[in-house]
C-alpha cells in the first residue's frame, strides 16, 4: 500500500482516538502495521497501538508493545525516531509502575537515563527531569530515602540551569526533597543549607508551582532554625512568608497560614502575649471562611487561645 493510504489510516486512527474510540483504534492500528511501508511508519504503528492499548488498561499488551518498540528502534538512526524512542522508554515505565512492579520500573528508568543522558535536548529535557523524580520516587518504595536523595542531587546539578519553566518546577520539587529528607534524618544544618539553595535560587521565579515549594521551603526552614534556638530568625523567616504570599491562593495560601500557625506556637512559647493575640486575631479575620481542614484547625486553634484570653480577663 502507498505511504499516502498509510498516512490516511494513519489519520483516521488518531480521529478514533480523539473521539475516544479506543477499540477502534486499536484495530486500526493492527492495519497501519499490515500497511507500513518503512521503518517511521511501523515506528508510529507500535507507538499508536501503545496509546491505544494504555487507555483500554490493557497493562500486560502495552509494556509488551514498548518492548517491541524499543527492541526493534533502540539503535534506529532516524531522527524522528530518535526524537520519540524516549518516550516509549518512559511510559513503558509508568506501566510498570501502575503494577508496582518497581524493581522493572527502576530497571526501565535506568536504561532511559543510560541512553538518554549524555545527549540532552530542548525536547527531551523534561522528560528526563521527570524520569529522575519518578525514580527517585521508585526508589524509595525499594530502598530508602537516602538513596533517593541522591537521584534528586542528580537531578538539580543536570538541569538547575534550565531555561523551561516546567524542568525548573522538576529541580524545586527535587531541592525540596533534598532538604525534606535531610530534616527526616534530623540532620538539620544540611537541611537548612538545602532549602537555602531552593531559596536563593527561586527567590524571583514568577511560576505558581515553583513558589509553593520556595513558600514551604521558608516555612520548614524556620522550624529547624527554631530547633536551634534562633527564635527571631524563625519569627522573621515565617513574617516574609506571610507578607509575600498574603494576598495568594490554593496551596500559597495553605503556607501563610501555617506560617502565622508556627509564628503563634512561637511567640506563646517566649510569652509574647500582646504579639501572640494580635496573630490570633489576624488568623480568625483571614481565614475564618475557609473550607480547608488543615487552614480550619489553625482557626480553631486560635479561637481558643482567643477565648482562653477572655476568660482570664473577665475573671475576678
Amino acid at each position: 500500500m502507498s505511504l499516502e493510504s498509510f498516512e490516511k489510516v494513519y489519520n483516521e486512527f488518531n480521529q478514533k482516538l480523539k473521539n475516544r474510540e479506543f477499540k477502534e483504534a486499536l484495530l486500526l492500528s493492527s492495519q497501519l502495521l499490515d500497511n507500513a511501508t518503512n521503518e517511521i511508519d511501523t515506528f508510529y504503528a507500535l507507538m499508536g497501538k501503545a496509546t491505544a492499548l494504555t487507555n483500554l488498561d490493557n497493562n500486560s499488551e502495552v509494556i509488551s508493545t514498548y518492548k517491541e518498540i524499543i527492541k526493534k528502534f533502540k539503535n534506529s538512526t532516524d531522527e524522528t525516531i530518535s526524537k520519540f524512542l524516549i518516550y516509549a522508554y518512559y511510559n513503558k515505565a509508568l506501566a510498570y509502575a501502575k503494577e508496582k512492579n518497581f524493581e522493572s520500573e527502576l530497571k526501565t528508568y535506568n536504561a532511559l537515563l543510560e541512553k538518554f543522558i549524555e545527549d540532552i535536548s530542548y525536547d527531551t529535557e523534561i522528560v528526563l527531569a521527570k524520569t529522575y523524580i519518578n525514580k527517585a520516587i521508585c526508589i524509595s518504595e525499594l530502598k530508602d530515602f537516602k538513596d533517593a536523595q541522591v537521584v534528586y542531587k542528580e537531578l538539580v546539578n543536570n538541569f538547575e540551569n534550565s531555561k523551561q519553566e516546567n524542568v525548573l518546577f522538576h529541580v524545586a520539587q527535587a531541592a525540596y526533597n533534598i532538604a525534606l529528607i535531610y530534616g527526616q534524618n534530623e540532620q538539620n544544618k544540611e537541611a537548612i543549607k538545602a532549602y537555602d539553595y531552593l531559596i536563593n535560587k527561586f527567590e524571583e521565579s514568577s511560576n505558581p508551582r515553583v513558589l509553593e515549594f520556595f513558600a514551604k521551603a521558608l516555612v520548614n526552614k524556620a522550624a529547624k532554625i527554631r530547633e536551634l534556638n534562633k527564635y527571631n530568625e524563625a519569627l522573621d523567616i515565617y513574617n516574609q512568608v506571610i507578607e509575600k504570599f498574603e494576598d495568594s491562593k490554593g496551596e500559597l495560601k495553605n503556607q501563610v497560614a501555617l506560617a502565622l500557625h508556627n509564628k503563634s506556637i512561637l511567640l506563646s512559647e517566649l510569652q509574647r502575649e500582646d504579639e501572640l493575640l494580635e496573630v490570633c486575631d489576624s488568623i480568625i479575620e483571614k481565614f475564618s471562611q475557609s473550607k480547608d481542614e488543615m487552614i480550619m484547625n489553625i482557626v480553631a486553634s486560635a479561637e481558643v487561645i482567643k477565648d482562653k484570653d477572655r476568660y482570664n480577663n473577665n475573671t475576678f
